[in-house]
């Protein structure tokens, strides 16, 4: 069975360079034709198979092609999934460090790794997550967590009107009504404009809300942020009292 997967991924790796970049012609009818009750008798292997390269990974967006210009999935790298392919065929539990110590240590490194690549303080961890969608999330609760009281229901989310849909999810996930998330607007070269991040900053403080529950001198840090759907990068710089910008808006891989 392995060696028959691996020749189909294979051959279809082998042509992605000739292939379209998307093909989502009639994907529609495909995808409706493709649905089926539960069957009472199993699939032959090769059928699936079939079905799989056949009808189904052909109509759509193919994001490992050359020529593909659109939005930002991961590229698919083949070694990731060879890892994948081993981390799920031998399905340790690594929740734990007792369960797997060498592969929680395995994992470790990689944080560590990246810790030290971005600069962070020889104390600072974190943890590896599926994609953007999850960091996302993780990000919001640590920053509600961090930022505002147990009763967070005043505080407000800033984010451009360019960030990832996930953003948007992720404060939905983690209790946050969703009139409390202020989209800001970009420039013409989609930063956020910070001149309209601090408007909407001192309007929420007049009106009772919370921007951020921490306080002290005035602050001249300076971070950036990303968007997701076009290149761009903002550095916002804290010019209001006590604020802190702390959530990233990460693009999702998944």
């Amino acid at each position: 069975m392995i060696q028959e997967a691996a020749e189909r991924v294979l051959d279809h790796l082998e042509g992605v360079p000739d292939g379209p970049a998307a093909n989502l012609d009639g994907a529609h009818e495909k995808a409706a034709e493709l649905r089926e009750p539960l069957p009472e008798e199993p699939t032959a292997y090769d059928d699936l198979l079939d079905t799989l390269f056949e009808e189904a990974i052909v109509h759509s967006s193919t994001n490992v092609h050359p020529g593909y210009m659109a939005y930002t999935p991961g590229g698919g790298l083949f070694h990731a999934a060879l890892a994948d392919f081993v981390a799920d065929a031998t399905n340790r539990y690594v929740g734990t460090w007792f369960a797997a110590p060498a592969l929680v240590a395995l994992e470790t490194n990689v944080v560590n790794w990246f810790c030290e690549i971005m600069g962070y303080p020889d104390e600072s961890f974190g943890l590896l997550t599926s994609g953007g969608s999850m960091a996302n999330l993780v990000a919001t609760i640590t920053a509600r967590r961090e930022r505002l009281d147990d009763d967070f229901l005043d505080g407000i989310i800033y984010t451009s009107d360019q960030s990832h849909h996930s953003v948007s999810k992720a404060t939905v996930l983690a209790g946050f009504p969703p009139e409390n998330v202020r989209s800001i607007e970009t420039d013409e070269r989609f930063r956020m404009d910070v001149d309209a991040l601090e408007s909407a900053i001192e309007e929420d403080r007049d009106a009772g809300k919370d921007p951020s529950s921490s306080s002290g001198p005035r602050a001249r840090r300076t971070r950036a942020r990303w968007t997701t759907s076009r290149p761009s990068r903002t550095s916002v710089t804290e010019r209001t009292s006590g604020f802190t910008p702390t959530v990233p808006t990460a693009g999702s891989s998944r």
